[in-house]
């Protein structure tokens, strides 16, 4: 399924979860896909998960959710796509839709992240693979496609030290680039 594509971006927003989008009860793959995200939530408490936004553009007015958003100072934020299994799509939902619509209503510079569980032979050689959400974030700083492969369980290890409780040095916001 495709995504929007944001052209022309007039105003955007956080909101809470529209009234117009019907809460559905997803099976199969998509249920799979969900039960990932919250287990990535959990694992990272410091972002903000579900966050919804709502924004207008040459097409009108539309809404999207980000999965999780990191906050690393006063305008630099970090959002992470989660996929169970590793698609393009994320990557442009993160620099087409996302981008535009976090970074005009938090007033502030974006770095996205692509975490998923399963890699796929056709991905391209361009996209950088890490176990390391440090790496990836200072990839994804200097605008490079980046994905972190997690395949969740307790033990983090270098995922979980970016996020608890505050910062390493070397994940600080200027070292980031952001």
């Amino acid at each position: 399924m495709g995504h929007r594509r944001i052209v022309g971006l007039k105003w955007a927003r956080a909101c809470p979860r529209p009234g117009c989008i019907p809460v559905g009860r997803p099976r199969g793959a998509k249920a799979q896909g969900i039960r990932y995200e919250r287990a990535l939530a959990r694992a990272l408490p410091a972002a903000t998960s579900g966050q919804w936004w709502e924004f207008e553009d040459r097409n009108g007015r539309g809404f999207c959710q980000t999965d999780l958003i990191w906050e690393l100072g006063p305008g630099k934020l970090v959002v992470l796509e989660a996929k169970y299994t590793w698609t393009p799509s994320a990557h442009t939902q993160l620099e087409q839709l996302y981008r535009p619509v976090v970074e005009a209503a938090m007033g502030g510079k974006m770095a996205g992240v692509v975490v998923c569980k399963n890699l796929v032979p056709e991905m391209p050689r361009s996209i950088h693979v890490t176990g390391n959400l440090a790496n990836a974030l200072v990839l994804a700083a200097s605008g490079v496609p980046c994905v972190v492969q997690w395949i969740g369980g307790v033990g983090l290890g270098p995922l979980s030290r970016a996020f608890h409780p505050a910062p390493a040095p070397a994940l600080s916001a200027d070292a980031l680039g952001l």
